[in-house]
């Protein structure tokens, strides 16, 4: 994860998790240190998160009612490793509290399932081109096939930004899947206008990493939509995608933030559950 996330950009000047930091960007000494727990821990899994140089701490523990273990479940590694991505980048590398609101913090789920379940995927698209897509997170170390999570992640999920505030969706966690869905589709998306479900991914995880650097400390979920597009753009302005493929993409993001009610009339009371008024609609001409 340390790897996967220094390719996408979290390297030692955007304040990764690293014990020496050889380009002497960023402070070093603060390696994650991961502990398998030998029962429960609070949360079934957590990862504490500190400003750059003081050392992240990741806590697997038991789920006592399956006898699993998460540390065995990448589900919930690779999530609880994100946490620590977006803790850092959001708000930039010395605020490690900058998803304190509502829809700040269910974003922090949404990013780290986002990540869980499309790392999983490309890994098998890579072995099989027609690998069935992972939309459920959780099953493995709960012996639950439904997961953790209130529906699959698939082009049916049912919570859009409209609900929130509304139960279920006003739950961290729940409040997450909202996110975590619309950037699903929009990597499935991608993929579909690049004519290749990893590149799809690979797009969709680089602009989803340089869009939390864009992202101002306890984003609405609308901050971080713009913060996304932005860095869309900048990848068509630094010539890494044809004036066609940006197009093309542009449109499949607007799509997916649109079918997921963040549209560009959407709003809300900053990042609060107050005052949400959904956009099911993209821009005209998108």
């Amino acid at each position: 994860m340390h790897d996967f996330f220094y390719m996408l950009g979290f390297n030692e000047q955007s304040g990764n998790f690293q014990k020496i930091n050889f380009t002497g960007s960023g402070t070093g000494g603060d390696p994650v240190l991961a502990r398998a727990h030998p029962g429960p821990v609070f949360g079934t899994a957590n990862m504490i998160t500190k400003a750059d140089g003081i050392g992240g701490l990741m806590n697997m523990g038991l789920v006592a009612s399956t006898n699993r273990h998460t540390a065995f479940d990448s589900d919930v590694v690779f999530h609880e490793f994100t946490h620590g991505v977006s803790n850092r980048l959001c708000g930039g590398q010395l605020d490690a509290r900058a998803l304190q609101d509502p829809q700040s913090r269910g974003m922090g789920e949404g990013w780290s399932d986002y990540f869980a379940l499309t790392i999983q995927h490309c890994l098998a698209l890579r072995k099989d081109p027609n690998a069935k897509e992972k939309v459920v997170t959780g099953d493995w170390v709960t012996r639950r096939a439904q997961g953790i999570r209130l529906a699959p992640y698939d082009e049916n999920y049912p919570g859009t930004f409209g609900r929130l505030g509304i139960e279920p969706y006003d739950e961290e966690h729940n409040i997450g899947e909202i996110w975590c869905a619309t950037l699903m589709k929009m990597n499935r998306d991608f993929g579909t206008a690049l004519g290749d479900r990893v590149k799809g991914h690979q797009l969709g995880w680089q602009i989803v990493v340089d869009g939390l650097k864009l992202t101002p400390a306890n984003p609405s979920m609308l901050d971080a939509r713009d913060g996304i597009l932005r860095a869309l753009q900048d990848h068509k302005t630094a010539e890494m995608l044809s004036d066609e493929e940006f197009e093309q993409t542009n449109r499949a993001a607007w799509r997916a933030f649109a079918r997921f009610g963040m549209g560009p009339n959407a709003s809300s009371i900053g990042a609060s559950l107050e005052g949400v008024v959904e956009d099911l609609n993209p821009p005209p001409g998108i």
